[in-house]
């Protein structure tokens, strides 16, 4: 259960959404909310979140703008970790069964970029004129609403993957039974989220861009999310902490995120539901800096991630797991 207070915009959660436990210690505080390391599972979650039936204020219209051109869709579908994810499911689904069933498709590029490739794929979104894009922009067909509620027709899946989606999700562990009520037997999930245990997040701290206040409520290590997925019935097969991406964008980011606080002592949090503040993670593009520092800091970050994947510190938790 849940208690809500400021004018029923934030609430509670004393239960960890991943164990069910409700004894945790204090991990830290952002904007003058809390996080909660769970005592069982050692899950961190956001303590003091928004109401879950006040949700729009964070995701309606999540994908705006003007459709893109035809090159600049050509580019966005290059981008490297549609690559790198595509390898990772063709590794362990055999060619006869590839079909995916994508959740939080948000633009729809990767499903395209799969069907690119040879495979039936569909969506689900949270936002329907998220959906609506990805229709219009790609012609994929695309489920509205939170798969543990209204679970998408067409299961059981041979694979369903969710990149960036868990650490939204406020009931994780009830949310991932739904994951695998969707996949046929021995079924592949394949989940991508920030990695909590990072160098960028233990060296940045509330600075960090994946934290993404306060659209980010429950963060995860290797260890933790892959005890959590043994827990929901399935089993791991290949863990990393590198994606191409997200990796150098990441460190990128909390670098940018970092200096700016020192200079005004402001975290990029700040004015989060008021739309001031900069909200850039791991999910999106680095913030806009000067070109020459800009080449800079992109020429480094990419070393930079790739050691701290190296170290099993880098920037994602990257699991494919099957059905157990």
């Amino acid at each position: 259960m849940t208690a809500t207070n400021d004018a029923g915009l934030w609430e509670e959660a004393p239960e960890c959404g991943a164990c069910g436990f409700d004894r945790w210690s204090p991990a830290g505080e952002v904007c003058g909310k809390r996080y909660a390391r769970c005592l069982r599972c050692g899950v961190v979650r956001l303590y003091d979140r928004v109401a879950a039936d006040r949700l729009d204020l964070l995701y309606a219209g999540y994908y705006t703008g003007a459709d893109p051109s035809a090159d600049e869709l050509r580019r966005q579908l290059d981008n490297p970790t549609f690559a790198h994810r595509r390898r990772r499911l063709e590794s362990v689904v055999p060619a006869e069964h590839r079909s995916l069933l994508e959740i939080g498709c948000g633009d729809g590029n990767f499903l395209a970029h799969l069907r690119m490739h040879g495979w039936t794929v569909r969506g689900s979104e949270y936002d329907a004129e998220t959906a609506a894009l990805v229709r219009r922009r790609h012609g994929i067909d695309v489920h509205v609403g939170d798969v543990a509620d209204a679970p998408p027709p067409g299961a059981p899946f041979p694979a369903v993957a969710a990149y960036h989606v868990l650490e939204h999700v406020y009931r994780p562990a009830a949310w991932l039974a739904a994951l695998r009520a969707l996949l046929a037997p021995d079924g592949i999930l394949h989940l991508q989220v920030p990695n909590y245990g990072s160098l960028s997040r233990r060296l940045t701290g509330p600075a960090w861009a994946s934290l993404m206040f306060p659209q980010h409520v429950y963060f995860y290590t290797p260890r933790t999310l892959v005890e959590l997925l043994r827990r929901a019935g399935f089993a791991p097969l290949s863990t990393t902490t590198w994606d191409p991406w997200h990796g150098p964008g990441t460190v990128a980011a909390s670098a940018v995120n970092q200096a700016r606080r020192a200079a005004t002592d402001r975290l990029p949090w700040t004015d989060a539901l008021g739309g001031a503040g900069e909200a850039a993670s791991g999910d999106a593009p680095p913030a806009r800096r000067p070109r020459v520092a800009r080449r800079m800091l992109d020429a480094l970050s990419v070393p930079l991630a790739r050691a701290e994947a190296l170290a099993g510190a880098g920037a994602v938790v990257d699991v494919v797991a099957r059905v157990a």
